[in-house]
């Protein structure tokens, strides 16, 4: 196993996104061993001054909590520029090989911190946060277990008494995170030459240099200091449960290029294997939905991943998605995440018959501020996603309704 671990950002630029798109980390490396290699590099506009921003670093010892604090320095130049935004890199005594393997463009703004930035062998992550308010603008949080859910808050343990937001906790939900899950393939002759798999969500997609496959080097968010976006911009991507089945559903916002998708498969026993392809549009300037049905399961649970194929040979990954396959399915309404969420979440609801399917949004008072649904639906499990951007903070109830059963649930919207 090699002695460090590279996670690359590539940024696509989503629909339904609930925070800035001014500012991100685009990518990032931390010691998954030994010390070898660490750094983070931010994007945001040509001329923003980086002290009004921090990076927050966590770790999980029974709970998640933030020990570690790091305000930025300096500005962002027009050095390696692109669409008006431009980088920021942040290294350790431990970044030798960004400069071994490709050197910073001159003229890019560099910050090195004392400490290692608390970036160790565990569960763990970064957050990149407003120095002020101490809101949180993105994040990542790293080595996972694909079994287990993300963090919905991180304590903060720092102190940091001339703050605004000292002792104040950290809500996942108000702001952006990508998730990196354990397994991950090492190569010991891999080094950090490209961006060649996909996974978690929120504002980028986490791409690494190990898992095996073949590296891209010219993908946007590699270590080309390129942060431009996909030819294929892919705005939606889930599974759900269709009798006995499990439907793939995708939308493209824009194509350029594009070949086609394979759809990728596998369990938590068997490695990923190539089960159908789907032709793409080429080239197109609006929405293009996709979908396909594995009827090839049985009990058990199923990850997905779409590997999008350029004409030209190039290729990329979506992010994960999981069915949990289950023919002795029963009602359940599932509680949403991210929770507390500004301004959308997600929550999943199982049917075990087809019939009509009601579900509504209440406020504490009991009125009716919106229905996600009212409709008939075979049976299977089907994932929601309720958008709050019109209501105020506060908490709000979700009721699913269907063939004489009825569940309730609670969510928090914060702003």
């Amino acid at each position: 196993m090699k002695t460090y671990f590279y996670i690359l950002f590539v940024t696509l630029f989503l629909k339904n996104l609930s925070f800035s798109q001014e500012l991100w980390i685009n990518e990032f490396s931390y010691n998954s061993l030994n010390d070898v290699d660490e750094f983070v590099e931010i994007v945001a506009p040509i001329g923003t001054d980086m002290s009004q921003y921090g990076l927050v670093f966590f770790h999980h010892n029974g709970s998640y909590t933030a020990n570690s604090y790091n305000q930025l320095s300096g500005g962002i130049t027009s050095s390696n520029s692109d669409n008006g935004k431009g980088f920021f890199i942040v290294m350790t005594c431990n970044s030798s090989l960004l400069e071994l393997y490709t050197p910073i463009p001159s003229g890019i703004t560099t910050q090195m911190v004392e400490s290692e930035m608390g970036l160790t062998n565990e569960l763990g992550g970064v957050l990149l946060i407003n120095h002020l308010t101490g809101k949180i603008l993105h994040g990542i949080c790293y080595e996972l277990p694909i079994s287990s859910n993300p963090p919905e808050s991180i304590e903060n343990k720092m102190d940091l008494n001339s703050f605004q937001w000292n002792q104040e906790d950290f809500y996942l939900g108000v702001g952006g995170i990508d998730i990196v899950r354990l397994p991950y393939v090492d190569g010991y002759e891999s080094v950090p030459n490209g961006s060649i798999s996909m996974i978690g969500t929120g504002f980028s997609h986490i791409w690494t240099t190990t898992n095996g496959d073949s590296p891209n080097i010219s993908t946007p968010g590699a270590l080309n200091y390129s942060q431009g976006a996909l030819p294929v911009e892919l705005s939606s991507f889930s599974a759900s449960i269709y009798r006995n089945s499990v439907k793939l559903n995708w939308r493209t916002e824009t194509e350029v290029n594009n070949y086609g998708f394979d759809v990728e498969r596998k369990t938590n026993i068997s490695n990923w294997e190539n089960i159908s392809f789907v032709n793409g549009n080429g080239n197109s300037n609006s929405p293009k939905d996709y979908s396909y049905t594995d009827e090839s399961v049985n009990n058990g649970k199923y990850f997905y991943r779409l590997k999008q194929i350029d004409n030209d040979g190039a290729f990329s990954y979506s992010k994960l998605v999981e069915a949990d396959f289950n023919s002795k399915m029963e009602f359940s309404l599932t509680q949403n995440f991210p929770n507390p969420f500004n301004p959308t979440t997600t929550f999943n609801v199982t049917l075990p018959l087809s019939g009509n399917v009601k579900i509504t949004i209440y406020n504490l008072l009991g009125q009716e501020v919106k229905t996600l649904a009212n409709e008939f639906k075979d049976s299977g499990v089907y994932t929601f996603n309720f958008d709050a951007k019109d209501l105020n903070s506060g908490i709000y109830l979700y009721k699913l309704d269907a063939n004489g059963y009825s569940q309730t649930r609670k969510m928090t919207l914060i702003k």
